[in-house]
């Protein structure tokens, strides 16, 4: 006999690090002009070349490299991912969107700016922070409210 499973039904979807990134960047850097959900890096300069009809930019949509928000300070471009549940996952994220920022024809105005590199998370692990500082990524701690009622509800506190 073959257990069947029913899962629980997902219940309605809240883009959660969508907010939760806004909200930090209004608070920590109110004057300063940012984007949000910004994708890096050039498509592969191979596809453009064998496929020159096609919208290469449309279709290297499906790597994905699309960081959370980039600040613009007077002092320096502030490259950040929000992550609410694990950090960890965050870093590889930031080491390659830092490669590829320098790469991304639509910040080129930008690209003599200085480069810093944010993890905001509301989560602090005194082994990420180690490994971080030694990578050059800053760390900021933010957890309002409604970020530790979500981490009580997935059982992350």
């Amino acid at each position: 006999m073959v257990n069947q499973v029913n899962p629980k039904p997902r219940g309605l979807y809240h883009q959660r690090d969508t907010r939760y990134v806004a909200e930090f960047l209004s608070w920590a850097f109110p004057e300063d002009g940012k984007l949000f959900q910004v994708r890096l890096g050039p498509a592969p300069l191979e596809l453009r070349m064998r496929y020159p009809e096609l919208d290469i930019d449309r279709w290297a949509r499906v790597w994905d490299k699309t960081c959370d928000a980039i600040v613009v300070t007077p002092t320096a471009l502030v490259l950040v991912e929000g992550e609410l549940r694990r950090p960890i996952v965050a870093i590889g994220e930031l080491l390659v969107y830092r490669e590829l920022l320098p790469q991304t024809q639509s910040l080129a105005a930008y690209w003599p700016m200085p480069l810093r590199t944010m993890l905001l998370t509301p989560l602090p692990d005194p082994t990420l922070e180690v490994v971080m500082k030694r990578l050059g990524i800053e760390i900021a701690l933010y957890r309002p409210l409604w970020v530790e009622e979500y981490l009580r509800q997935v059982g992350r506190l």
